[in-house]
């Protein structure tokens, strides 16, 4: 069967399968409320992407009040629940966060006019909203996030009875609900503040590049670059995920979404399950740090440090590179090592017939970037960006964008911004709660404390925070709390701003393939049919780099294009070797299965490679131009013996 074929073919199960228990499958009258409730909101936000937004409280006080009437819509409370049709608690629900947000928008000058003096209404509408958007985390993202919001809710109402350098003076209900509630520093602060003015827009900016056509030409033109080669399908596979994931904003989401397509090829074609999902877990995950889009993270990134957005995005360039070509060179030697083929060259599609036919796909993309660069506000370059992907998906009669697909592609992006939305609402309690207390600055200190001044100390203090807290959040959500209680602590220690920023974006991210949770390579195996820890480790060997390039670019800036032009170079050739070499000793392969002790030796010589001083690189080049020879000259020793 070709593999077109059989990836549409397995495509409508998977994604069922990967889903149940997630969306609401609405149909008939609720179908139509929902939906239209879902496009207005897309529309208004399309709008303000152009025309402007209103003051930033009552801008994400609006996005909050539409967004989150849709949540509890599409999720149901339990799995049990009515799965064509919301519940009378749904209902209830919906209508109380109409009424919060009616009440915003209503009393607005009132509320501007007593800040700080707040009435009943304000603690009782505002304790209302923290459990509303508690309960939305809990639909869309689970437990662990909400979870953890509580327990920063715990930690200011006890103030005093924390022990040692956490204790505070505490707060009451009549200061926290209404701080959360009723100014921009807790559910309505920086988060949904992003999440209006830039996630949302990108996640429909994608849906709409799906519906015209540009995720199939995406994933044409990934199996007509590499199928033909050694460890094709796992690298189309790479390609694939890596730019959609870019896109979707969560590892996980993009998991569910391309892993129906390229975890069925690549098991089609001799992968096993565990490599196959951790392979497209890997890809996945990379997405978080692949420019230009990242997830959009890097967005919130830009706002909390203060500088443009393409500011973040040159400096993500390289060590995204280095991440994707280090899983190239894996995919690549555990195809020799399995002896795994290529794809048929009958089921390929032709090179050249992909470009002409969806070349113009590009130019979305291109207009993106080029008006990010010429410091257009990111809302007002997607907007521009979206309009020329309706324009262009007229230029083939079967990829038309007519009034019935922009209302499809609109519906699609809300419903795939769900998780992050709710998310970001959450977090806004988190941050807010850490705000109020002082704990960030605590937090800090007590990581320069443990480090003892020192930062390499202090780095590996973050890396254990940044894991723990990332297990089960959203990539966005998880770098707002991090950026909060632990960057402030690596620039004390001496870290560059954009560095730590990276450094936790990184960490944060790596969580979502580190066993033995992992969540995206949970979702990968269950596509797989694999066990979860093994698909875990083998996620985990594949992102290697993402554990070592962040140590890289805090102690040599020129990862991140942040050094003199002659130093950049020399770190980045010596980079892109260490790709091969952490390849190689990951896998055990090089031009045939190497014993033990080489591996070692590949693994340390490529960590010095990564490390931007030039003694370092030098020792670095010797191990592992001396193991590569070793191997080269064994290799040609035993086809010599065979002959």
């Amino acid at each position: 069967m070709p593999i077109g074929k059989f990836m549409e073919k397995k495509k409508d199960d998977l994604i069922e399968e990967a889903l149940a228990g997630k969306h609401r499958d609405f149909t008939g009258t609720w179908y139509y409320i929902a939906a239209t409730i879902a496009v207005g909101t897309a529309l208004y936000h399309i709008y303000t992407a152009y025309f402007g937004a209103p003051f930033a409280l009552l801008f994400r006080n609006i996005h909050w009040m539409l967004l989150g009437s849709i949540i509890f819509l599409y999720f149901p409370a339990l799995k049990k629940s009515p799965r064509h049709k919301p519940t009378v608690v749904d209902i209830l629900l919906v209508l109380a966060t109409i009424v919060i947000g009616m009440y915003v928008i209503l009393n607005f000058d009132a509320i501007a006019g007593r800040a700080g003096a707040p009435v009943t209404a304000d603690i009782v509408l505002g304790a209302l909203l923290v459990l509303i958007v508690l309960e939305a985390g809990r639909r869309t993202v689970g437990w662990p996030i909400v979870v953890i919001a509580v327990l920063f809710l715990i930690y200011a109402y006890f103030g005093q009875a924390m022990p040692g350098l956490l204790m505070h003076r505490g707060y009451s209900i009549a200061r926290i609900f209404p701080f959360l509630y009723l100014t921009d520093a807790g559910i309505f602060g920086i988060p949904l503040g992003v999440s209006s003015r830039f996630i949302l827009l990108f996640i429909i900016f994608g849906a709409f590049l799906d519906k015209a056509g540009a995720g199939i030409f995406f994933r044409d033109l990934s199996l007509a670059l590499t199928g033909r080669y050694v460890g094709g399908p796992g690298k189309s596979a790479i390609l694939f995920s890596g730019f959609i994931g870019s896109i979707t904003g969560s590892s996980t989401a993009n998991v569910v979404t391309t892993g129906t397509f390229t975890i069925p090829l690549m098991k089609k074609l001799g992968y096993k399950p565990a490599f196959a999902g951790g392979v497209e877990a890997d890809a996945s995950t990379g997405g978080q740090i692949l420019p230009p889009v990242m997830g959009a993270a890097a967005f919130v990134m830009a706002e909390y440090i203060g500088v443009p957005y393409v500011t973040v995005m040159v400096a993500a360039i390289v060590p995204a590179l280095l991440y994707f070509i280090t899983t190239f060179f894996m995919v690549h030697y555990r195809a020799l090592k399995e002896n795994l083929l290529p794809v048929p060259k009958e089921d390929l599609p032709d090179l050249w017939q992909v470009l002409k036919d969806g070349f113009y796909y590009f130019t979305p993309l291109i207009i993106l970037v080029t008006l990010l660069v010429m410091r257009l506000s990111p809302s007002r370059a997607v907007f521009f960006a979206l309009l020329a992907t309706i324009a262009l998906s007229w230029i083939k009669a079967d990829t038309r964008m007519g009034l019935r697909e922009i209302y499809e592609a609109l519906l699609s992006g809300v419903q795939k911004a769900l998780e992050v939305v709710a998310a970001c609402a959450v977090a806004g309690i988190i941050i807010g709660m850490v705000t109020m207390t002082g704990l960030g600055l605590k937090f800090s200190t007590l990581i320069e404390l443990l480090a003892g001044g020192n930062l390499l100390a202090g780095l590996f203090y973050t890396v254990i925070a940044s894991l723990i807290l990332g297990i089960g959040v959203p990539t966005t959500a998880k770098y707002i709390i991090l950026a909060t209680l632990v960057a402030p602590a690596l620039v004390t220690l001496g870290a560059p701003l954009l560095a730590s920023h990276l450094f936790i974006l990184y960490f944060g991210t790596d969580a979502d393939i580190t066993p033995p949770v992992g969540l995206a390579a949970y979702a990968a195996a269950g596509i797989a049919g694999a066990h979860p820890l093994h698909t875990g480790i083998e996620a985990f060997k594949m992102g290697i780099t993402a554990y070592i390039v962040p140590f890289a670019f805090i102690l040599g800036p020129a990862l991140i294009l942040q050094a003199p032009l002659h130093e950049i170079i020399i770190a980045c050739a010596t980079a892109f070797i260490a790709c091969a070499g952490l390849g190689a000793a990951m896998q055990g392969y090089f031009v045939r299965k190497m014993p033990w002790w080489h591996r070692i030796i590949l693994f340390v010589g490529s960590v010095m490679l990564m490390e931007t001083t030039w003694s370092w690189d030098l020792i670095g080049l010797a191990l592992l131009g001396g193991v590569f020879m070793i191997e080269y000259l064994a290799e040609r020793v035993l086809k010599q013996d065979a002959a």
